[in-house]
């Protein structure tokens, strides 16, 4: 009998350990996929960003860029809600820049968002960046509204916010060609 139990101890220790064995692979196999996951996440992570923030050189002046958005936008059937010169603001530190900050929208527009999300005050109205750069040239900057609005999540937003897309990128092409 004792010879039987050590044989059964040891069955159930070697069982122990190829399940002990088997547990640790798996767990190390997860890991590493956890691993490679967000390893992936965060490559696409600038992916992401890029493909929502959009800058436009023009072919035109500063003056002229600025000119043309304010046009293109009254055209478009948005108004410009507000203007913030950040260019003046940060000559004040000493900063010489050309650049002026739009808020774009349109209030029709504005309040079926609003009526689905008054969460989306923080997105709309929109910010139009235009300004010169480093090298000379003017440039008009912003960030898509799919992307700004997604993180409502809903459908009925997402819908004007994929048509905001496009008019902002009218506005753009408008203002700098």
């Amino acid at each position: 009998m004792e010879r039987g139990s050590t044989l059964s101890i040891q069955l159930i220790q070697t069982n122990i350990d190829l399940e002990d064995s088997m547990h640790r692979k798996v767990v190390s196999r997860l890991f590493s996929l956890l691993l490679a996951t967000v390893f992936a996440g965060v490559l696409a992570l600038p992916a992401m960003a890029q493909e929502s923030h959009v800058t436009v050189a023009s072919q035109k002046s500063f003056d002229q860029t600025v000119g043309q958005l304010k046009s293109a936008v009254s055209q478009g059937g948005m108004m410009v809600m507000g203007e913030v010169n950040q260019g003046n603001m940060l000559s004040m530190t000493g900063l010489k820049l050309k650049a002026t900050l739009f808020l774009v929208g349109n209030p029709t527009v504005g309040k079926k968002i609003f009526e689905q999300d008054p969460a989306a005050g923080l997105y709309i109205p929109l910010r139009v960046f235009v300004y010169e750069g480093k090298d000379g040239k003017t440039y008009v900057s912003y960030d898509k509204p799919s992307s700004l609005l997604a993180p409502l999540n809903n459908k009925d937003i997402e819908m004007t916010a994929g048509m905001l897309d496009q008019k902002l990128e009218g506005l753009a092409q408008m203002s700098t060609h």
